[in-house]
This record gives structure tokens, C-alpha cells and sequence, in this order.
């Protein structure tokens, strides 16, 4: 029979002064998983050594872009160590001689981004979004539509990217209509239409054109009414091989990712300032407008500058584009309106 040792829930901090709390000015990196035989009586810490690599490297894809991962990737053991804030042991087993867990890894955003600037890397917000993405796939010439589409229908067999939820559009017959009558000139021509209709408002499609063993694809997205466009070429010997088409889309899913990223940079060498103001007619308005924005990630700091009965003047020190900023706003439910260069924030609804 079997022996199963459960080694009860730990929590180790770090040496640091002050442990935030999860989601609040913090990177957090869950359900990294470490496996492997027992091999001599430090087993324990060489699985959380490697616990701590896999969840940096986790990290560094989901904020940076590929051209800068590879330099941050090599970071030695002590340094990814000394930009985590916590982690927590949430599951541990030993099996006779096999142990197995799953660790949660919190890393503090401001050791994260001292660390980025100094190396001359800029990160991306870490938020999860969705977008729908439609694959067109033209083999020879002859489009193949939905149900011969390999591509639309192994699209989301694996998760690659835990943060990005793909959703695929709908077979539709009028979209089909419209892609044979334009087969030749997709690249050229507005798309809109075949992603109009979801509810969804980021998408990206994709023009997979093969031919003569090379894979064209002319990728379309628009996330947040910013469209950009990217070509990406593939050369493909057997596109019936299912693992070249796995290893096709794992690269397209980063592509994708990658523009979202870019869209999304924050300049950490260059903080802006704001000024908004908001009204404190009602009873606590004035603390539930700063608990919205305590929540938006790209504010680094604030003040009351000025209030009185009727309003306040709240500074604020934030990272990135305005136009993130604004979009920011609207997810936490704040709306905002600009008159004579001056904000007016209120929460929504």
C-alpha cells in the first residue's frame, strides 16, 4: 500500500517589510506546478528554486514583449528571488519517492519595474482580455470553410496563454459569401463586418494563405479602436502535419499577444500627472471614487489637492498612454468628461 505523506500549507515571506495584498501593486503568478522524483534531503527547496524559475518565466511572457524576453530570461536565482514579495505552498504531496506541488508566487510590481528599468525594458499591463479571432484559411487558392478550416478547429485545443481568452466566431453563411467574393483581395479590404456583431469588441483575424510549402499569414487586429496589422511567414513542408500546425498557431496565439502588448507598454522612465476632479455632494462619494482608483493599476500614486463640501481636486501620478488611462477608468466603472482641458470623474450608473 502506498504511503502519502500531505505536508500542511506554508507561508514563507521573503525578508520584506510589508506583504501586500494579492492583486494590489503586485505581479501574481498561480498554479505553477513542480514534479519529480525525491533525490536527496534538500528536495524540498530545489523544487521551490525551480518553482520560482518557472513562475519568473511566466511572468516575463505575459509582460513583455518577445524581442525583450530573451535578456531577462537569464536572470540568475537570487535576483528573481529578491522581486518576489511572498509565495504560498497551496498544495503538497509526497508519494513514496515522488513530489509534487503547486506554489503561488506574488512579486511586487515597484522591485519588478526598478528591476525592467534599469535593464531598459518596458512591461505591459497584465490584465486578461478577450478577443475574438477568425481564421481564414486558403489552401491552393481554394478558401476552406468552417468545418475543413484545421486551423479554426484546433485553434483552442491547447492553452498557451492563461490570460487571453480567444473566442471563435460562429459559422455563418453571409461571412462565408462575402470571404469567397473578396477571396483575392482580404488583405486589402475592410473586414469589419465578418467581427461587427460580437459583443466582443478586440479582435483579430487572420489570412492564412498556403502555398508551394510556405504559409503566408496577414494578420488583422483591433483591440480598443486601435488597429494595427502584421505579416508573418511560415515555411511548411507538410501543413497535414498536426504538430507543425500546433507549433503554426503557438506562434500566431504570441503574435497576437505580443500587439496587445505593445498596444498596452508602460514607459516606466516617464510618470505623467492628472488632475481630475469629482463631486462629494454625496454622502462618500469622495471615498468611493479613490477606493475605484486605488484599484487601476497604472496609478502609482495620488492626493487630495483641494475639497470642500461641494468637490475635490485629486492628483494623480500614473504610468503610460492617456488613452489607456481612460480605458482603465471605464473598466472600473468610473466615467469621466472633459471640459476646458479640465476632468470630471464619476462612478457609473
Amino acid at each position: 500500500m502506498k504511503k502519502f505523506i500531505f505536508l500542511s500549507l506554508i507561508i514563507l515571506f521573503l525578508n520584506k517589510t510589508q506583504n501586500v495584498s494579492a492583486g494590489q501593486n503586485t505581479f501574481i503568478v498561480d498554479n505553477i506546478i513542480v514534479t519529480g522524483e525525491v533525490v536527496n534531503d534538500n528536495y524540498r527547496e530545489n523544487y521551490i528554486d525551480i518553482a520560482f524559475r518557472k513562475g519568473f518565466q511566466k511572468l516575463v511572457e505575459n509582460i513583455l514583449r518577445i524581442k525583450d524576453q530573451k535578456k531577462i530570461l537569464s536572470t540568475d536565482l537570487s535576483t528573481i528571488k529578491s522581486l518576489a514579495e511572498n509565495y504560498k505552498i497551496m498544495e503538497e504531496k509526497l508519494i513514496e519517492n515522488n513530489y509534487s506541488a503547486k506554489i503561488q508566487i506574488t512579486f511586487k510590481r515597484k522591485f519588478v519595474s526598478d528591476f525592467l528599468y534599469k535593464r531598459g525594458v518596458s512591461y505591459s499591463e497584465s490584465e486578461r482580455f478577450q478577443t475574438v479571432v477568425y481564421p481564414i484559411l486558403v489552401l491552393n487558392s481554394e478558401l476552406e470553410v468552417f468545418s475543413k478550416n484545421r486551423f479554426f478547429n484546433e485553434w483552442n485545443e491547447s492553452e498557451d496563454l492563461h490570460n487571453i481568452d480567444f473566442v471563435l466566431p460562429i459559422e455563418n453563411l453571409d461571412d462565408i459569401t462575402f470571404i469567397k467574393k473578396n477571396l483575392s483581395d482580404l488583405e486589402e479590404i475592410d473586414l469589419s463586418q465578418l467581427v461587427d456583431n460580437y459583443e466582443i469588441k478586440n479582435s483579430a483575424i487572420l489570412i492564412l494563405r498556403y502555398d508551394e510549402k510556405v504559409l503566408n499569414v496577414f494578420l488583422k487586429t483591433n483591440f480598443k479602436n486601435v488597429k494595427k496589422l502584421k505579416k508573418i511567414e511560415f515555411n511548411v513542408k507538410n501543413l497535414q502535419d498536426k504538430k507543425v500546425r500546433d507549433g503554426v498557431i503557438a506562434s500566431l496565439k504570441s503574435s497576437i499577444h505580443d500587439l496587445w502588448k505593445e498596444q498596452n507598454l508602460i514607459d516606466i522612465s516617464t510618470p505623467s500627472y492628472l488632475t481630475i476632479n469629482t463631486s462629494t455632494k454625496e454622502a462618500d462619494s469622495l471615498g468611493a471614487i479613490i477606493k475605484k482608483i486605488k484599484k487601476i493599476t497604472l496609478i502609482t500614486d495620488y492626493y487630495v489637492e483641494e475639497l470642500d463640501k461641494d468637490s475635490a481636486k485629486i492628483k494623480i501620478k500614473y504610468l503610460g498612454k492617456i488613452k489607456n488611462l481612460q480605458n482603465s477608468f471605464i473598466d472600473n466603472g468610473i466615467t469621466f468628461e472633459i471640459l476646458n482641458n479640465e476632468w470630471q470623474l464619476t462612478l457609473a450608473g
